[in-house]
């Protein structure tokens, strides 16, 4: 008799998920987002917020395990030069999704969502 290992897979409790979901649901009314996806690789569960189908994710969302009873949530968005720019990290969810709204205001309000000026950029 063999014994399996360990699943290394990480998945997204339901307030988790709840809570990612509303910041993306509330961009959706607003315009901003039209499509999302979840992408598992090597036990590597991503969502990923898009502007419209088929393009380059505009923010996407990674947890990692860190021990048995703790995580950490990372948010990264495409930077110049093929780039991945990191925008949000925390251990906890709230403090997590506060970071992201936080981020996809500033987005809004015509700065990249690393913090510049998106007119400067240009």
């Amino acid at each position: 008799m063999s014994i399996k290992p360990p699943s290394q897979k990480i998945g997204y409790t339901r307030h988790e998920f709840r809570s990612i979901f509303q910041v993306y649901s509330q961009n959706v009314y607003s315009g901003l987002f039209k499509d999302f996806s979840f992408t598992e690789v090597h036990g590597r569960y991503f969502i990923s917020f898009r502007e419209e189908a088929g393009k380059t994710p505009l923010i996407t969302i990674e947890k990692q395990k860190l021990g048995p009873d703790r995580a950490l949530f990372i948010a990264t968005s495409p930077g110049p030069r093929n780039t991945i720019v990191e925008i949000a990290r925390s251990e906890k969810i709230d403090a997590f999704v506060r970071q992201l709204r936080t981020k996809i205001e500033s987005f809004r309000e015509g700065r990249s969502l690393k913090g510049e000026n998106v007119a400067t950029m240009i």
